[in-house]
């Protein structure tokens, strides 16, 4: 073969420094274009303001996170603190990109120095010579800058993106290690690993395939003395952000006091309280965890994607098997921890999915090899010299062919809505907050979950913020203090507010009153509550429908129409009421479902209840009058009789906006259930042994006592979700009383709907295994499976939404099981 020339060395070298500084400026500027623009709720805002004041981030404490935060926002002073966090993720982000490029290019050199017949090294074009190589790394790099997973993740401050950065530079280091065979990256490697130590155990999930590749490189010369004192020495280097726990933790503005104690430090970086999450399934649900893998693949990489990784990894086994085992090694075991936890799994994803990105880049490189070597092998004898050459027009089609795939996700995501770039929700909360408290010197209390006082504690810490003890007291509220226990502690200490429903509080018979964006607690009876909208309507005389709040009279069509109704009633009801609504055509009947039920009403004290109306997609622009009405549940009447001498009273007219997204064409007519307006349940198929059901069955699918039931429900996002919701699937008994089943957040905890911000994009599709035993002492006979979704902390269900847009029920009834 012929030499290769100067020219291609020389351009060979400069791509291989402009290519890794271009793609780590693309992916920032494409995850800073599309950052959240303050706080999120939750974890993110503590990401935001934990380094800014220097304090202890929750287990196992993020150390090398809180140093290297803190250092940015010193270093980068653009916008609010939060802002700028926000910014560190999206350069880590851009790093993680950047180093898979690094990674797959050292594994080709690795190969083509060993391998030189097939890297093309002796060819003198110049195109094919620099730009085969370096295609195929950039294409790994960009499919893995369109995951969502990871683009999700370097839009808002998080420790996750730092951990895939970490992992994914370990796995470089190793790599070009190995190539050069020179023991500074091997130091090097020992530093990051160091720091790996002090942010999160995830990262070390792939230290037994370390390990072995370390091993497989130098066999016994690795425990020589000058390699395990390179190794030692730079580990403990890298470990130096542990001091910063005893240093700080005495004086620390937030979090632990006690980290300057062997307890106190263990405790928390071992995350003690969190382990009950680890290892939650068992053998028998290794095949179910497996479907959830692949149904979270599906969603990172088209299919295409998704068939070179396999071909990349059987590659590396033939021609560079120390590679594969280094890749393969990491994959698998990061897969075997985090697909059997069922906390932050999509986080602890990120590794794995780099991984996965880089052997699909050495896939796509041995495919443009094969496809050169059969270029070549087309020519005839004459054409030797030019054997390798490939033409520049099929060149040019082969970049097209690599690059649609990532380009095209990239698109797709952005058309679904990935951005937070206007995603406001926790500084609309923040508002509200200063709006409603600061300065009032009312004295009130705010019991809050962690995910609504992050926020506020940015703007805190951070921030000018002018809501002080003597306006507003901020609690946190866990499951160290049950909700009823704190509001029964704080009941002395002035009002009490909730940012959200909080079904315990209701349950230990104090009442939650609408107002605004808070619910306010009392003891019943409630006598004073004022609705925005008065009327004096009585449905037949027993109960007074007082007014009404409508916070929009515009609403878009697939979204809820929110309204407040105040009621009472003079004496006790027997049976159970229910109000309705009717917008136009469209009739929400709302199911008794987390509600304050007419026979749990004291005489004269005044009943304050947020409902909402879902609007269909398909509901044409235009003005609809809002009618109420009454039904009695109890004694089977649709429709009670008014005052007014009509079964319905028109409150208010409704301007109804055509939709800024809509399901694809069909899929509202194919879903089983819509739930919401929010996600769909698009197919349900049982197995009972070798017997299968594909819902909605009329045969019973018959499973014997002590058995399995395989449950597998698909769902699609109609609409980015407005909440985290929890999966129900019920085996009922025909008293309604469920004797087995699941709840759970979606794919066994892996796919949250909702985390801090939407998860689920539009148009995305999940499969859902779930696993049911039977228990030997349920009694034969025949039951119905029962599935929905509920809000995770209001817990009240999603309602089905029929074809013609009505309310219908709050559950789906796939079919009967019979017990044997």
């Amino acid at each position: 073969m012929a030499p290769t020339t100067d020219t291609s060395r020389e351009a060979g070298a400069r791509l291989r420094f402009l290519i890794p500084g271009m793609l780590f400026l693309s992916a920032f500027a494409l995850y800073a274009a599309t950052a959240a623009p303050g706080t999120l709720f939750g974890d993110p805002s503590e990401y935001q303001f934990i380094p800014a004041i220097l304090g202890i981030a929750h287990p196992p404490g993020y150390a090398f996170y809180t140093l290297l935060a803190k250092l940015w926002q010193l270093a980068v002073p653009v916008g609010t603190v939060a802002f700028r966090t926000n910014l560190l993720a999206s350069a880590v982000g851009g790093w993680v990109v950047t180093a898979v490029y690094l990674l797959v290019s050292d594994m080709q050199s690795a190969w083509i120095e060993r391998h030189p017949d097939v890297g093309g090294e002796g060819s003198q074009t110049v195109s094919v010579d620099a730009m085969v190589p370096c295609l195929s790394a950039v294409f790994a790099a960009l499919v893995l800058a369109a995951a969502p997973d990871l683009w999700q993740h370097a839009i808002h401050a998080n420790a996750h993106i730092v951990s895939a950065g970490l992992a994914v530079t370990h796995l470089w280091l190793l790599a070009r290690w190995w190539r050069t065979g020179r023991d500074g990256w091997l130091g090097a490697f020992g530093v990051t690993m160091g720091l790996a130590v002090t942010h999160h155990p995830i990262t070390l999930m792939g230290v037994p395939a370390y390990g072995l590749f370390m091993l497989s490189v130098r066999g016994r010369e690795l425990f020589r003395w000058s390699t395990l004192v390179i190794l030692a020495s730079t580990v403990l280097v890298g470990l130096s952000p542990l001091l910063y726990y005893p240093l700080r933790s005495p004086a620390a503005p937030f979090g632990p006091t006690d980290m300057n104690t062997w307890d106190g430090f263990t405790r928390h970086i071992t995350a003690r309280g969190l382990r009950v999450n680890l290892f939650h399934f068992g053998l028998a649900d290794q095949l179910d965890r497996t479907l959830v893998f692949w149904s979270l693949l599906r969603l990172q990489y088209p299919l295409p994607v998704i068939l070179l990784i396999p071909v990349g990894l059987v590659l590396l086994v033939r021609r560079v098997p120390r590679l594969a085992l280094l890749m393969g090694g990491f994959v698998v075991g990061h897969l075997a921890f985090t697909l059997n936890t069922v906390q932050d799994v999509m986080a602890y994803l990120l590794p794995p999915f780099a991984a996965l990105a880089g052997l699909a880049g050495v896939g796509a490189w041995g495919l443009l090899i094969g496809i050169r070597g059969a270029v070549g092998a087309s020519r005839s004898p004459s054409d030797a010299s030019q054997q390798d050459a490939v033409p520049l027009w099929l060149h040019l089609i082969l970049v097209a062919a690599l690059l649609l795939w990532p380009v095209g996700q990239g698109a797709q995501n952005l058309s679904r809505g990935i951005s937070l770039r206007d995603f406001e929700a926790a500084e609309r909360w923040v508002r509200a907050v200063r709006g409603r408290f600061e300065g009032r010197r009312e004295g009130a209390v705010l019991l809050a979950s962690w995910e609504y006082l992050t926020p506020l504690w940015v703007h805190a810490y951070t921030e000018d913020w002018g809501v002080t003890e003597d306006d507003l007291d901020l609690t946190y509220v866990s499951t160290a203090t049950p909700w009823a226990e704190a509001v029964w502690s704080h009941i002395e200490a002035g009002e009490i507010y909730l940012p959200d429903f909080r079904p315990p509080v209701r349950q230990a018979g104090f009442r939650m009153i609408p107002e605004g964006t808070f619910y306010r607690v009392e003891a019943p009876p409630v006598t004073e509550a004022e609705p925005a909208h008065p009327v004096d309507v009585r449905v037949e005389d027993r109960i007074g429908i007082l007014g009404y709040d409508l916070p929009e009279k515009i609403v878009r069509a697939g979204e809820p129409l929110a309204l407040t109704l105040y009621q009472r009633v003079d004496e006790p009801l027997g049976g159970i009421w229910m109000p309705y609504a009717q917008l136009g055509t469209v009739e929400a009947r709302w199911t008794t479902d987390s509600r304050l039920l007419t026979t749990h009403w004291q005489a004269g004290e005044i009943v304050v209840e947020r409902y909402e109306v879902p609007v269909p997609f398909d509901m044409e622009p235009g003005d609809y009058p809002l009618r109420l009405g009454y039904a009695d549940l109890s004694g089977g009447r649709p429709s009670l009789p008014l005052s007014t001498g009509e079964m319905t009273h028109e409150i208010a007219t409704v301007s109804v906006r055509a939709p800024e997204t809509r399901p694809a064409a069909g899929v509202l007519d194919s879903v089983l259930a819509n739930l919401d307006n929010q996600i769909g349940l698009m197919a349900a198929r049982v197995r009972s042994g070798l017997r299968m059901r594909r819902a909605f069955w009329e045969e019973p699918i018959v499973v014997r006592s002590g058995a399995s039931l395989h449950l597998t429900l698909e769902w699609r996002a109609l609409a980015s979700p407005r909440d985290s919701a929890t999966v129900f699937v019920h085996l009922i008994d025909a008293a309604e009383r469920p004797v087995v089943g699941w709840d759970y957040t979606p794919l066994g905890g892996s796919a949250p709907t909702y985390l801090w911000f939407p998860k689920w994009l539009p148009g995305q599709t999940f499969l859902d295994p779930y696993r049911l035993s039977i228990p030997r002492d349920v009694p034969p006979g025949d039951y119905r499976l029962e599935v929905g979704m509920y809000g995770m902390t209001s817990q009240r269900r999603l309602p089905v939404v029929d074809s013609s847009g009505d309310l219908a029920g709050d559950r789906v009834i796939l079919g009967t099981v019979r017990v044997e």
